[in-house]
């Protein structure tokens, strides 16, 4: 009896911290939601302090205008679990600083699963993007092959060549969502935030049940 009502216990705990695990998912969806259906506004009037990405910026469009560094691009291996690479490519602002930009994803050559499957490089001389405010990516400590890395975090993964980038360099990073002239057909721009709900709802179900 007592070992039943010890475990009734847990499972009712088990069942609360799910709900609230809901809750909480909710709570960011929302803010996502809000975030993702605002006017895309220029970077500086989102992010006044380069090196902080505040809550209320993340998923928000902005707009940015400068020239990309081609010789610095990086590869993300695997972004998000998919087989292929993000192509990560700094971008020197006109009034600026650096942006790290996610313009895409591309697969794998099939010769060589280290290189794109077709050319990446950037456009030449200036560009006008709309990107996603998006925070660095929590690092794993994974080492990859040179010009790639398997995280995205903008001030400390390095250049392709090893050079310091123009400073300051922005703490967050932007998914691309519109360039003009025209982004790259090759790349499939980055998809929009997971607003899903998860399975959390159900486990509290589950354990209260």
């Amino acid at each position: 009896a007592l070992v039943a009502v010890a475990m009734s216990v847990l499972f009712w705990w088990l069942g609360t911290w799910q709900w609230g695990r809901h809750l909480e998912r909710v709570e960011r969806n929302d803010a996502i939601a809000t975030a993702l259906a605002q006017e895309p506004a220029p970077l500086a009037t989102v992010v006044a302090d380069p090196g902080e990405v505040p809550e209320s910026a993340v998923y928000r469009s902005v707009t940015a205008t400068g020239t990309y560094l081609a010789a610095e691009q990086m590869l993300q291996r695997n972004p998000r679990g998919r087989s292929g690479f993000a192509v990560v490519t700094p971008l020197v602002l006109t009034g600026g600083g650096t942006l790290w930009v996610d313009r895409g994803w591309v697969a794998a050559s099939r010769t060589d699963i280290n290189t794109p499957a077709t050319d990446v490089a950037p456009p030449t001389g200036q560009v006008e993007v709309t990107v996603r405010v998006r925070s660095p990516q929590p690092s794993s400590g994974r080492q990859a092959p040179t010009g790639q890395v398997y995280d995205i975090t903008p001030q400390s993964m390095g250049t392709s060549s090893g050079d310091d980038l123009p400073q300051p360099v922005y703490a967050g990073y932007g998914d691309l969502v519109e360039q003009a002239p025209v982004a790259d057909p090759n790349l499939e721009l980055p998809p929009p935030a997971n607003i899903g709900m998860g399975p959390h709802l159900f486990y509290a179900l589950q354990w209260w049940s």
